[in-house]
């Protein structure tokens, strides 16, 4: 971000005793607190989207506090809150959002039901999404997936990468591409053991760096059971 312009000037004629320098990083810092206060925090992830909706919605992108959604009277959302855990689906209307709530008017709520709250993983330093720690994790610990896990990759560098992997030492279990950020895992892909360890790679699309984390299989399958992997 930029820093001047008339927010720069109106702070001048109060700056003559301070160094230019020291003057140049407090402009900077306060402009940059005002950007933070203005930016939006994930609060919920698209499902499904049809219709037209302003600004426009794909499936699977978060939706973010502080930034209104105009749906047209015949389109709908349905998306998971992450600080309730419900799956809602709307129609029409305008919808908004809090850290902790959602805020709806002039449609449609067609269906509200309790969700699969969504399991976690940060790969560049975050350890919240949307401001909510959800359920289970330890800070370093193998993240705790079922044995048939689904991924979806938010955050600013959701889209850069093009490709799984799961291993489990040096054994290969899976290789599979990623589809607009969603990875469902395959029927024809072996069952992950229940109880073992396993190491996930993506690989980015332009040939970067690759981001790995660890998993631990527990449980069976769950049907709509999402992890979330931030990728800022």
């Amino acid at each position: 971000m930029t820093c001047g312009g008339p927010f720069r000037k109106r702070l001048v004629k109060n700056a003559v005793s301070i160094p230019r320098r020291v003057f140049a990083l407090l402009v900077c810092v306060i402009a940059f607190t005002a950007f933070e206060a203005r930016a939006g925090k994930p609060a919920a992830l698209a499902l499904d989207v049809t219709g037209e909706t302003t600004p426009m919605v794909e499936p699977f992108s978060e939706l973010e506090t502080k930034t209104p959604i105009e749906l047209g009277a015949d389109a709908t959302i349905e998306f998971l809150h992450y600080a309730t855990c419900q799956a809602i689906t709307v129609q029409g209307g305008r919808l908004n959002f809090t850290n902790q709530r959602y805020l709806f008017k002039g449609g449609k709520i067609l269906k509200s039901k309790r969700a699969e709250c969504p399991k976690k993983v940060a790969l560049s330093g975050a350890s919240q999404i949307g401001g909510v720690v959800f359920r289970g994790e330890k800070p370093n610990a193998p993240l705790k997936v079922n044995t048939r896990p689904s991924f979806v990759l938010v955050g600013a560098n959701a889209n850069g990468f093009s490709e799984i992997q799961i291993s489990q030492d040096a054994t290969l279990v899976l290789k599979d591409k990623l589809a607009d950020r969603v990875f469902h895992y395959p029927k024809s892909a072996p069952t992950l053991e229940k109880g073992q360890s396993y190491k996930v790679t993506l690989t980015p699309a332009d040939g970067g760096k690759s981001r790995s984390f660890n998993l631990k299989a527990k449980g069976r399958p769950k049907k709509n059971t999402l992890t979330l992997i931030r990728v800022d």
